[in-house]
């Protein structure tokens, strides 16, 4: 999952990301404890930030393999006519997936 928070120099403030294997808040917490500590991607200087002000995002990539499966089924089963149903589903069940880990990521905050 893609993690994104904005960068704490005034001067820069731009969006940055790290990729977590976490999908929620408390396995966040175990895995890189209450507050991260990453330099921004484009000043360099570190953003020190409480793991509530982190919002979740899709990851794309996994969206265009879907989609590149779909492609692939298509055409290996073009000759059977499951063309529409089968490969069409694909990406959107697997969009779907990603807003619904997002989603949750984000509506889930930790009291401490």
């Amino acid at each position: 999952m893609k993690l994104n928070y904005y960068c704490s120099s005034p001067s820069c403030n731009k969006l940055n990301s790290i990729k977590v294997k976490s999908n929620n808040r408390y396995d966040l917490k175990q895995e890189i404890g209450l507050e991260i500590n990453e330099p921004c991607k484009y000043c360099g200087s570190y953003t020190k930030r409480h793991i509530n002000r982190l919002h979740a995002s899709s990851n794309y990539v996994i969206i265009l393999g879907g989609l590149l499966l779909a492609i692939l089924i298509t055409i290996i089963l073009w000759d059977f006519g499951f063309i529409s149903t089968l490969s069409g589903s694909i990406p959107i069940a697997i969009w779907m997936n990603q807003e619904k880990k997002a989603s949750a990521f984000n509506k889930v905050l930790l009291d401490d």
